[in-house]
Formats: C-alpha cells, structure tokens, sequence
C-alpha cells in the first residue's frame, strides 16, 4: 500500500515551480524561431535530482485551447508535464491520488529496479493516499524518450484515456552525437480522445475509432514549422490507450536514429513510421528546399477489430531562412554484446482471447491475469540471456470472436527480435518466415493475429517481480498480461508487498 504523510512536501514544487522547470523552446535548443511550444509543460533535473509533485485531480482542463470538464489530469494539464532526466539521476515523484480509484506510476521502458518505490507496479495508491516515488536511474541508462503512466491493474486504460500519460526523457543517446547536438528537437506526445455531446470528456470505450480524436501535444492538428533544407530531431511517443499510428510526412522521409528509448546500431530511412500503442522512435527530417506546407498524416491502419481512420495530425510549414542539413551513416552504433550470449532458456507464450457470459477476456498461455497462481509466474536468472516466443492465436479461424493484432510489452529490460513469421494456431505451423538482422532494441513490438516473433532478451541488473502484457490496455485490464521473477543466485526475487493477485491475503 502506499506511504503515507507529507514529508519532504516544502522541497517539492507542483508544475512550472518544480526543480529544474524550463520552456520546451529551451529544450528544443532553438535558435531563432522555434515555432509553438511542443510538449507542454517541461521539468528538467538539476543537480542530480528532479522533485515533483504529480496530483491526480479529476476536473475541467484546457484542452485544444477550450475548457473541457471530466478529465483527470496530472496537475490539471493536458497533456501531463514532460520529465527530463540524465543517466545516473534520481528521480523522485510525490504521487497524490485525488481521483476516485487506487492508482500508481509506471515508467515505461525505464531500465531500472521492478521493486520497492521504483518501478514497482504492485503499488496501489488508494483514493486520499500519497506515495513517495525514488527512482534510482543507472549510470548507463540509454538516453532516449520513455514515458510515465499508472499501471493499476484494471484501471490502466481509464486513466489513461482521462489523461494520466506523459512524456519522460533521458538525456544522452542519439541526441548527444555531435552531428544531432545542435539540432532543433521536437518532442510528439500522439494520444486519442474526445469530448460527448454534452462537452464532457467521453468515457472510456464509448467512441468508435471515426468518433476518436487524435491529439498532437494535447492540440487537433497543430501548427509547427522547419526552415528549407533544415534537420531537425523529432521524438515521437504513443501515449494512449488503443491507436494505431501508421504516419507519413507529406513528400519527406524519416531517418530512424532511436527506437524506444535506446539509440539504434544501423539507422534506416522509411517514408512510414508504425506506432502501436506504447511504441516510440526518434527520427531525423529534413525538409524539402521548397517553402511552403506539408502535413503529418494518419494513413489509416487495421488492427483487427478496430480500422483506424486516416486523418491529418499536425502541419508543417516550411519557412524563414535556409537551415543546416544534416545525414548519419547507416552503422551507427554496435549491438549489445549480449546478444551472443548462449540462450538460457527458450520460451513460448500465446496470446488469446475469448467471450464468456457477454464479456471479452484476454489469456496467456490460457491464464488471465487475475488468476495467476505460482505455477504461473516465469522465473528467470539474473545475468542470463533468454530467447521468447510470442504467438498470437487471437483470429477468427482458431476459434477466437475476433482478428486482434496485439503489441507485446515488458518491463525493466529490452529486447533484440530475431525472427518474425507466419503461425497457424490450429495446425502449429509456421511458415514465411523471416530471419531479421537485428539493428535496434525494442521494449514494445506488434504481433498480427495467426503470426509469432522471436526476440532475444538479458536480465543483467534488477532482482524483484514484474509484468509482461499487451499495451491495449483494455486487453490488459481484462486478463492479457503475466508475471516474471528476476531471482540472484540465492533465489531472492520478488520484494515486499510483490504479490500475486490469487495471494493478495
């Protein structure tokens, strides 16, 4: 449960007084004209540290510039404020829970411990209740773009959907190299929403994918600009519940330099960048010599049951004085030496789903969730290298009420896919497949219904009990997720209060 008391609280400031506050034009490193603010409020550490005060509060908040009742929001802004943080911090969070439903913090893609008032997703914050986060950030940690989010366990996606989502950076990566250093950044939080009849804030699951709203930094299609010819470094985060982006920057590509956090070793260029939810890239563009502007567009996607429509996100324009231009060389890093590392152990999960009584639940391996017992729970070894296979059997032809494509994600470590291909759940065959060499690490990869992937993945620093799940979070919530034990070579693993849902007493 969680700690209570209001110690600490005079060090500790709520919004733009927090430690180390700064502009997003700051960050940005603009020179000149650096067009709208990109990601809201930022917070930035100082000394070591950065102390905030997050305050779950329930009320109206300006969104898209117009005063919107229903949400529940981190300090009454939409979106939540953007974390800046460096290798090595310390990052200390004072949740307040002023919502109606217990809630927590989950630091999405973070490298760091699973237990205690880290990244411990077995915290519950009850309605009233305020918890002390001290997150202990490595040395090496990647510097990339992550985010924050509560991971309570059936009422993820509301919160999410109400609001409860937002940017975190780590200094460093990609953004350090000395051809990126001084370019222009761009933080891109992509979330969906929509306000009712009424001009509330629609409840969750109630708006079909044509009645979505796809927000850019909290706005409807907001405006950014880029000088001729200019480079400029965006980072690019899927902060919802549920959309599917598949984007495209009118007549430009992306030069791929970061995936999920963690600078990659081979970059590449596509005229696409696919985003399931919970996925995150740090792209070069480079805009056209020609002025004038172009729009970043949703082309649509299928992800089974739900067609995400196409629509235009955010325009461009494409103005002022020439800019600098910048390309990378396609090796651009190496690949973690782990990855020859003998395997471990190999191991097989399988997404599913079902109806029963008129309801949808979500299974792996057969199990939901909540009836986890210890037979369940997958132990693996600190410092070892382990190879998992995710099949996914949610379609039609194997029984299921539905063709569901699922993005499979785990905490604490990253992953290398290997390999990706076609599975029939019926028969168990496989077939196309695709042997990947590997130019990136991941902590979130799509899985097309009736198909698998192979990933490759080391435990090498954190004991303690977490989570792996699908991040639709209403599949979530409703059974698609399981747990795992990173135990020493004494057994210890899992820490105090890390029970399983079938053992909370």
């Amino acid at each position: 449960m969680a700690v209570m008391g209001a110690g600490g609280a005079a060090a500790i400031a709520t919004g733009a007084g927090a430690v180390g506050a700064m502009s997003t034009q700051t960050y940005l490193g603009a020179k000149g004209n650096g067009g709208r603010q990109s990601a809201g409020d930022v917070l930035r550490s100082s000394n070591g540290v950065l102390r905030v005060q997050l305050a779950a509060n329930l009320g109206t908040v300006i969104v898209n510039k117009e005063a919107t009742p229903g949400l529940t929001t981190y300090n009454g802004l939409f979106p939540a404020p953007t974390l800046i943080v460096k290798p090595g911090d310390r990052l200390e969070i004072r949740l307040i829970n002023n919502g109606g439903t217990a809630t927590n913090l989950h630091f999405h893609g973070m490298h760091v411990s699973p237990r205690g008032h880290q990244d411990n997703v077995f915290i519950e914050v009850e309605p009233g209740e305020v918890h002390e986060y001290d997150v202990r950030i490595p040395p090496d940690h990647p510097g990339g773009l992550y985010w924050y989010h509560p991971h309570h366990h059936t009422t993820s996606g509301p919160q999410v959907w109400s609001g409860l989502s937002g940017l975190l950076v780590v200094e460093g990566g990609a953004g350090s190299r000395p051809e990126i250093k001084g370019l222009r950044r761009r933080l891109i939080a992509l979330r969906e929403g929509g306000i009712d009849t009424d001009g509330y804030w629609a409840d969750y699951t109630t708006l079909t994918p044509d009645e979505t709203q796809l927000y850019v930094n909290g706005r409807l299609n907001p405006r950014m600009n880029i000088r001729p010819g200019e480079t400029q470094f965006w980072q690019i985060g899927n902060i919802g519940v549920a959309t599917y982006y598949l984007l495209q920057l009118d007549d430009h590509e992306f030069t791929v330099i970061e995936e999920d956090g963690s600078p990659v070793w081979k970059t590449w260029q596509t005229p696409t960048l696919f985003l399931s939810p919970g996925k995150r890239y740090g792209v070069l563009v480079t805009a056209r010599k020609q002025r004038g502007t172009v729009r970043l567009r949703q082309l649509g996607y299928n992800q089974g049951k739900a067609q995400w429509p196409e629509r235009e996100l955010m325009r461009l324009r494409i103005d002022g004085k020439p800019g600098q231009s910048v390309s990378v060389d396609r090796n651009f890093g190496s690949p973690p030496a782990w990855l020859d590392d003998p395997i471990a152990q190999r191991r097989v999960l399988t997404l599913s789903q079902s109806v029963v009584d008129g309801v949808g639940e979500f299974y792996i391996d057969g199990v939901m969730f909540d009836n986890l017992t210890f037979d369940d729970v997958i132990q693996v070894k600190l410092g070892t290298t382990e190879e998992w296979v995710i099949r996914n059997a949610s379609s039609k032809s194997s029984g299921g009420p539905e063709n569901e494509e699922h993005p499979f994600h785990i905490h604490v470590n990253d992953f290398v896919v290997v390999e990706q291909g076609s599975w029939d759940p019926v028969t168990n065959e496989v077939s196309n497949r695709q042997f990947i060499d590997p130019r990136s690490q991941a902590d979130t990869v799509n899985v097309p219904w009736n198909a698998y992937v192979r990933f490759r993945t080391h435990f090498a620093d954190f004991i303690g009990r977490s989570v792996y799940h699908c991040h639709l979070l209403f599949h979530e919530d409703h059974g698609m997720m399981g747990i795992f034990d990173i135990v020493n070579a004494d057994g210890e693993g899992a820490g105090p209060g890390q029970r399983l849902p079938t053992h909370q007493h």
